[in-house]
């Protein structure tokens, strides 16, 4: 009867100082850059989805609610383009819950991921049209002007 030999192998673990055990690394940020909408919309939309600009609001999760940005017809046919508002420090390994209100009550909503993205840097801003909110990259935004 032939005898087998069995070799245990142990690995051993290293910890490196300055890295106390179960401490999880910190956390990568991402931003949301929030476009401006225009002051007096055309009034097509999606059914029931027609909102006044001046009474579209939002919110990222708990953060308080923030009117939207607005561009404003001056005379003679040039506008004013208010400043694009960037909500940044969002953890980027973590779900993300965007709603949208009108004059309070909300409207619209979705969820994200970073992950779902090639950049950490987002814009958010209303379709013209279907007036539905969108979340892209911010560099194929350039009505996103957050720096």
């Amino acid at each position: 009867m032939a005898r087998q030999i069995v070799v245990a192998t142990m690995i051993g673990v290293a910890l490196l100082p300055g890295a106390p055990f179960g401490q999880a690394a910190e956390s990568e940020t991402g931003s949301v850059c929030i476009a401006p909408v225009f002051e007096k919309p055309d009034r097509m939309s999606a059914p029931g989805l027609f909102c006044e600009s001046g009474r579209l609001s939002f919110r990222i999760d708990t953060q308080p609610v923030v009117a939207f940005p607005l561009i404003s017809e001056q005379h003679g046919g040039t506008y004013r383009v208010g400043k694009s508002v960037k909500i940044d420090g969002l953890d980027t390994s973590t779900r993300h819950r965007v709603v949208v209100y009108c004059n309070g009550k909300p409207q619209q909503s979705f969820t994200f991921r970073f992950s779902d993205f090639k950049t950490k840097q987002l814009c958010l801003f209303f379709n013209d049209l279907y007036k539905t909110a969108q979340l892209w990259e911010a560099k194929r935004c350039p009505w996103c002007k957050c720096k």
